[in-house]
């Protein structure tokens, strides 16, 4: 063995395995050194098998450790180095072998937690050893078997166990692996960086001629093109292919891999082909997949992906050149890799490639019953459980574009599941920053594109249901966790026990995590906490479908109808104002009536042109009033006029009214529209305007029961931070003496924080005591790290944070005298991530 690993030569390889089974022969049962020379022969055996990649054979060398470790009972010195052996015999059977060994990798990962466990704690080589191959166990079992503990675990301790053997290149890429995996499920880029980074470690630590070499190779080159497929850098792709071409050649013919580094280098020829339009990558792509087909036979694990490989390409020849042949050997071939992938991710990759093929022959023939076949696909992908959320959202989205753009019908259905999908896709993510991050990876616009399409198909309280769904997801992910289930507590027994579940779980997620740029917390600890997240998750999700079993409670925490949000109105209309690319509308949601639509004539483009106007006149800070009184009338003439025309026939002039604007809406003082020029029509001589983020706060703030007839009321001012280098605010102590003389006593209870007591702590605490409360300080909107947004107190920022932590629900009144409060952020308005909002959200009416 000595001269093998010396110069990788398979004669001397066999030459050992030649003389360890005359040894055998040589140590008969009962025999002292027989243990010894039966685990010799299998461990040479096994390298046998993994050099010629023959995973049928495993099965001897498996028995042989099998056998060698009943001769070594639980106090032998050996036993642990047999269990390992066994364990690594079990894994690569596992991972050759995987759909009809499943047992392998939970065996092999008992036996290595049990060594793990009698490991001398000074024995780092060989517990690095059980490490690696633990880690090993639970990254091809999350493969096989999509368990989330297996991958997070795998992925904490590779990180251990890489800072303590950097030079391991075995170690290195199988962290890097996970992260990589970790990455096709959630879409961070973070963890595919981190990967592709160690990846190159691991390649350059392993020399030429070393069995691993191709390989690394191919793991770096396939993240290289993953990377390049979510950022575009040609650099990444050209680099992909040359990294799969070098691992390609180190593996020649009857190598049992060539045929996935084949289908792995045409993948990547083909997507530069889409990138570049140059045939010959896409006629180089295509040779390559049908010599991959032909090495993956029926029955062979490959053989779906490689199926569908080959019909993209013909997909995309076909586009190129036109040839229908092309065209009819890509849905036979979509088709078959569809059928042969049921349980298996494949199956929705498989699905979107017909959708596409079906697309591509619509554009040629323009027959009706392609584009509904292609529509059809889209949905069998979307739903597809295997695939994932990330891919499953991703198919859902895809569906969507090409709906719209065809003018589908099925879009409404396409726009639906995909908003299910990303509530599904975000709330899977450990910390309200986070999920804020996750959400920029996907369009801003989805809920008010939603909303036009089902205007558009005449249903105007599915379009309230969906903004309602798809807006300030953020917020909606919060309020799950702070639901009061009183009146469902006295059903029974059963219903007691699931209410307290409930809540705590509730009060352990609804504990703002910590971001990941906090200072101070390792990688590994930050990990662990989201993984102890998303099992509370599990958790809680589980509750929540047993309480959902209970009559009367089957929509718990479900997006509420339209008959239950018209609740919003009972105290006065509310008109929701939608900007959506396709158009802009108003809907008026009445209490007892049916809800109004209004077609605006305003386009996208001069609502964008509007806003930018009103922004410039407020960042130029001279005051040009004629240029603001203009802006304002054409907000009249073109958004507001129209809504108050239709608004006679359901309130009165001086009535209270509500505006829920969405989208570039939200960017405008709709309550100041009017003529002013020509002195004749104001809104705000008409009506009384008031503002909700979305329609479920309300209907919430209005349901917190009154707790005393006393009104305890809280006046915070705080003119100076010393933290913060801001400008002083001149009078606002002097406010908050004015405020207590205007306040009646009794019934007012007041309280005032002066500029000397406004730390952030008793600012807090007076907030959470008072359900009446004046703030004048400085506003701060974070659009970086919009839940960061705070009100400046003496010592510290009062964040939207700890606004969040705080219990505020049931709060009646909050005036905020303070800048930027209601800001927000125009790259994604429709999550109302601002101090205002927040307050609303939590409770305040």
């Amino acid at each position: 063995m000595h001269h093998y690993y010396k110069n990788w030569q398979e004669s001397r390889l066999d030459q050992a395995i030649s003389e360890f089974k005359r040894v055998v022969d040589h140590c008969p049962s009962g025999h002292p050194g027989r243990s010894a020379a039966l685990s010799n022969l299998a461990m040479a055996k096994f390298i046998s098998c993994q050099v010629r990649e023959a995973y049928l054979d495993l099965d001897e060398p498996i028995s042989l450790f099998r056998e060698a470790l009943d001769l070594r009972p639980h106090d032998h010195p050996d036993r642990p180095c047999t269990l390992i052996n066994l364990s690594i015999a079990l894994l690569a059977r596992f991972r050759g072998r995987g759909h009809i060994t499943l047992a392998d990798a939970d065996d092999a990962e008992e036996l290595l937690r049990g060594v793990l466990a009698i490991c001398p704690a000074d024995s780092h080589a060989y517990k690095a050893a059980v490490l690696n191959n633990l880690i090993a166990a639970l990254n091809i079992r999350f493969e096989r078997q999509g368990r989330v503990q297996d991958l997070e675990e795998s992925i904490q301790r590779g990180r251990v166990l890489s800072l303590s053997c950097p030079n391991e290149p075995v170690i290195i890429n199988n962290l890097a692996s996970a992260l990589w995996t970790r990455f096709s499920q959630r879409g961070d880029g973070n963890d595919l960086d981190e990967a592709i980074q160690h990846f190159r470690v691991a390649q350059q630590l392993t020399p030429a001629g070393h069995p691993h070499r191709s390989a690394l190779l191919n793991n770096l080159a396939s993240a290289l093109w993953t990377r390049f497929s979510q950022r575009g850098d040609g650099n990444d792709l050209d680099e992909a292919i040359q990294h799969h071409r070098a691992a390609l050649q180190l593996r020649p013919a009857g190598h049992p891999d060539r045929s996935s580094l084949l289908n792995n280098l045409a993948t990547a020829l083909s997507r530069r082909f889409e990138q570049r339009s140059d045939g010959s990558d896409l006629h180089e792509a295509i040779q390559h997949f049908r010599v991959a087909l032909q090495l993956t036979p029926e029955g062979h694990p490959d053989r779906s992906p490689s199926l569908n490989n080959l019909a993209n390409a013909l997909s995309m020849r076909f586009e190129q050149r036109g040839d229908g042949n092309d065209l009819d050997e890509a849905i036979q071939l979509a088709s078959t890799a569809a059928e042969q992938s049921l349980a298996h991710p494949t199956h929705l990759r498989a699905h979107v490639t017909l959708a596409e093929i079906h697309l591509a022959r619509w554009r040629s023939q323009h027959t009706t019953q392609d584009l509904d076949d292609a529509m059809d696909h889209y949905r069998v992908a979307a739903q597809c459980a295997p695939a994932g959320l990330l891919q499953r959202l991703q198919s859902s989205l895809q569906w969507v574009k090409d709906a719209e753009e065809h003018q589908h019908t099925s879009a409404l259905d396409a726009y639906t599941l995909s908003l299910q999908l990303l509530d599904s896709h975000i709330s899977a993510t450990t910390s309200v920053s986070s999920r804020h991050q996750a959400r920029k990876h996907f369009p801003s616009d989805l809920a008010v594109d939603a909303a036009s399409c089902a205007l558009r198909q005449g249903d105007v309280c599915r379009a309230v249901e969906l903004l309602e769904q798809g807006r300030a997801l953020h917020w909606t992910q919060i309020a799950r966790f702070r639901t009061s289930l009183d009146n469902f507590r006295s059903r029974d027994p059963l219903a007691e026990v699931l209410v307290k579940r409930f809540q705590d779980l509730s009060a352990m997620l609804n504990r703002p995590a910590q971001t990941p740029f906090d200072e101070g917390r390792s990688v590994t600890t930050i990990e662990a906490e989201a993984q102890r997240y998303r099992d509370l998750v599990e958790q809680w999700n589980k509750v929540v479908e047993e309480i959902r079993k209970f009559e009367g409670f089957s929509r718990f925490l479900l997006t509420p109808l339209f008959a239950d949000l018209r609740e919003a109105a009972r105290e006065g209309p509310i008109i929701i104002l939608i900007s959506s690319r396709f158009s802009c509308d108003a809907i008026i949601v009445l209490h007892r009536r049916s809800p109004v639509h209004l077609p605006l004539q305003i386009t996208p483009e001069e609502l964008h042109d509007l806003v930018v106007k009103h922004l410039e006149i407020i960042h130029d800070g001279h005051g040009d009033f004629d240029a603001f009184e203009d802006v304002m009338g054409e907000l009249w003439e073109k958004v507001i006029h129209p809504v108050v025309h239709a608004m006679k026939k359901v309130a009165h002039k001086g009535s209270r009214i509500w505006w829920c604007p969405t989208s570039l809406f939200t960017a405008l003082p709709l309550h100041s529209a009017g003529e002013y020029k020509r002195g004749s029509q104001v809104l705000s001589k008409l009506f009384v305007s008031s503002y909700t983020p979305s329609l479920l706060p309300l209907i919430k703030a209005r349901t917190y029961p009154k707790t005393t007839p006393d009104i305890k009321f809280a006046a915070i001012g705080q003119a100076a931070p010393s933290f913060a280098s801001c400008k002083p605010l001149y009078h606002v102590d002097q406010e908050v003496e004015e405020i207590e003389k205007l306040l009646p006593k009794p019934p007012v209870l007041f309280t005032k924080l002066t500029s000397s007591k406004s730390t952030k702590k008793q600012a807090l605490r007076t907030l959470q005591d008072h359900q009446w409360f004046h703030l004048s300080c400085h506003g701060n909107q974070d659009l970086e790290e919009p839940f960061k947004s705070h009100f400046a107190m003496r010592d510290g920022p009062l964040s939207l944070l700890d606004i969040i932590d705080a219990d505020i629900s049931g709060h009646e009144f909050g005036f905020l005298s303070a800048c930027e409060t209601a800001m927000g952020d125009l790259s994604s308005p429709d999550e109302v991530i601002h101090l205002a909002a927040g307050l609303q959200f939590m409770g305040v009416k």
